[in-house]
Formats: structure tokens, sequence, C-alpha cells
């Protein structure tokens, strides 16, 4: 995911200078790119979980499925990650067919953050613009009613293509913003939720094969993304034997 400068550029919200992102809890987003179809392991989502409590994860595009998503969706919740899913929306592509198919993959197994729909397609398809994006989100509440959604953008895409358009500010804002200073957000926000600050971060460190890895901070410490967003529950089994039976226990973590 990246932001494209656009040369619409209105004026922007200036938020007040804060002290450094030192506390801020960070975060990686991955997908496909961080798979090597080559090699058999694919992400490690153990070692990811050293670095960070947290992942969000492409769940697909248009109408078709991130070709590593069952297993990293499994595997991060293996690992005690907590977990957010985002859909590239694709403009050449119906936006409720979209919508429908994201809520057919996720399944009964939505995660623990919000639901992230990414805009920032450049395809020039015919379903561009907001009304198709709010096609696109209605359809997934309609599917997913008792689950949250958020908004993954860049400034200067969103007040091209969104700009002063409020029904979008009910959700929050995961903003793409490669600049050192604290982003840019479209007015209709008051600020953001999580800020995607690089796509450079050190692959390897993370668990992934990738040499780059997107990352992101989160808008508090790494005690307020807790308070958020519950952890997934994990479960450990010990299987006993007595005699000729076996008992199975279950630990809820």
């Amino acid at each position: 995911m990246s932001e494209q400068t656009s040369k619409y550029q209105p004026k922007p919200i200036i938020q007040p200078q804060r002290s450094q992102f030192l506390t801020n809890f960070k975060l990686p987003d991955v997908s496909f790119w961080q798979d090597d179809p080559t090699t058999v392991q694919g992400i490690n989502f153990a070692k990811m979980a050293d670095m960070t409590r947290g992942v969000i994860i492409r769940a697909g595009q248009g109408t078709y499925e991130d070709r590593v998503f069952q297993s990293s969706w499994k595997s991060a919740k293996q690992a005690g990650l907590i977990r957010g899913s985002y859909w590239f929306y694709d403009s050449r592509v119906n936006p409720k067919r979209q919508a429908e198919k994201w809520a057919q993959i996720m399944g009964n197994d939505l995660g623990e953050m919000e639901m992230w729909c990414d805009f920032e397609d450049r395809y020039g398809g015919p379903y561009t613009g907001w009304r198709h994006w709010f096609d696109f989100m209605e359809r997934v509440k309609a599917l997913l009613p008792n689950k949250k959604l958020g908004v993954y953008t860049g400034y200067y895409y969103f007040q091209e293509f969104a700009a002063g358009v409020r029904y979008f500010a009910q959700y929050p804002l995961w903003i793409a913003w490669y600049n050192p200073q604290e982003p840019l957000i479209p007015p209709i926000w008051d600020d953001w939720t999580f800020w995607q600050f690089t796509s450079n971060g050190d692959g390897a460190l993370f668990g992934v094969e990738s040499q780059d890895i997107d990352l992101n901070y989160f808008n508090g410490t790494e005690a307020d993304f807790l308070a958020r967003y519950p952890a997934a529950q994990t479960q450990a089994a010990l299987i006993a034997k007595f005699g000729n039976t076996l008992v199975e226990y279950r630990r809820v973590a």
C-alpha cells in the first residue's frame, strides 16, 4: 500500500506538534508480498510476535483472495497476535461483489481489530470514487453488522476523490504518510488511529521473507492498543492417558 501525491492539494488539518513517537505502539501489515512462493515456510508469525502484539493482513483485492491469507490468518492467531484484515478496493470490480467476497473469506473468524477498507486504487475503473466506496462499505456492514470497519487511505488521494464527504468520518482512519513529520489528515477526521509511516521496515526482524515490510504507528501506547483490542483466545490442550482412556484437558488463554 502506498500514497500517491496529487496536484490537488486543499488545505489540510495541521496538527499540533507532539512529542517523539518513541512510546507509540508499532505493528506491521502484510500480504502475499511478504511470502516467498519458492519456499515452504511462509511468514514466521512466532518471530513477529517477539516484536509486536498485532498485525494487519491483506484478505484480498477485487474478487480474489490473497494467496496466503488463510495460512497467515491462522498462524497469526496461533502466535497470539491481535489481527486486523484489509481489502484492497479495486475500481474495476462491482463494489458489492467485492464486499461479499471479503465476508465469505473471513467466515466466522473476523479478527480482533477493525476490517480496513483500503482506498488507494488508480485503475480508473467504472467504480471509481466515493459513491462506490460507500456501496462497498454499506454492503460489508449489511453482511457483518456487528463488525467495526475502518478506512485506509492517503491524504492527497482522499482529497482528490472524496474531499468533504463526512460519511467516512464515522470510521477510524489509517493514514498512509511516508514522512517523519506527523501526517496530514483529511479535514473530516479529527485524528488518526494508525499511521503507515514506512514501507521499508526490516522484514527479517519481523519474520517475513521480503526484505521490506510496511510499519505502522498506533495512536497510543501498547497499553492503549491492548485496551482497545481484546486479544485473540488461544487454546492449549493436554492429553493424558488413564488406563485405556484418553482424557483431553483444554486451557483457554
